[in-house]
């Protein structure tokens, strides 16, 4: 087996292509300059530079100025929207318009009411569609409770009871 140093020297003989008996055999061979070439640029008049190939082309992406002014300041977030605010449900308008009142005798007082087209007889304590209870009467106001929100509200009708 040869050792690394007599490959080394085997593999540099390659190499280099020497030929013959002696590894330190010198092999000169002469240098000659090269004949000077034919310029292929027409030679410019003294004075004048084609400044135009010393452009850069710019890539794709426009880079800017790397020496300008630079603003290290960063920019806020915008505020963030404003909450929204929910207003807890509220009863409707009381639908009803008072027409009259009757009087029994006995102390039990009909009020008649009118929704839209329909006229209602109403008592102290009774429900109208399970959408509006009469609560009291007193001092010329009828007041109700919308019972979905168990909200109170209030009829004028001008005429103390």
């Amino acid at each position: 087996m040869m050792s690394k140093r007599a490959l080394f020297v085997a593999g540099l003989v390659a190499v280099l292509g020497f030929q013959g008996a002696g590894i330190g055999a010198a092999h000169a061979t002469e240098v000659k300059p090269a004949a000077s070439a034919p310029q292929s640029k027409p030679s410019l008049p003294a004075g004048s530079l084609r400044l135009d190939l010393l452009a850069r082309p710019r890539a794709l992406g426009e880079q800017g100025d790397a020496f300008g002014a630079k603003s290290w300041v960063i920019v806020p977030p915008p505020p963030p929207p404003a909450p929204v605010v929910v207003e807890a449900p509220r009863a409707p308008p009381l639908p009803f318009r008072f027409m009259g009142q009757v009087d029994d005798g006995r102390g039990n007082i009909s009020y008649f009411l009118i929704r839209g087209t329909a006229t209602l007889a109403v008592s102290v304590g009774e429900s109208i569609d399970n959408t509006y209870r009469l609560e009291r009467a007193e001092g010329g106001v009828l007041h109700f409770i919308y019972l979905p929100l168990q909200a109170r509200q209030s009829l004028q009708i001008g005429v103390g009871s």
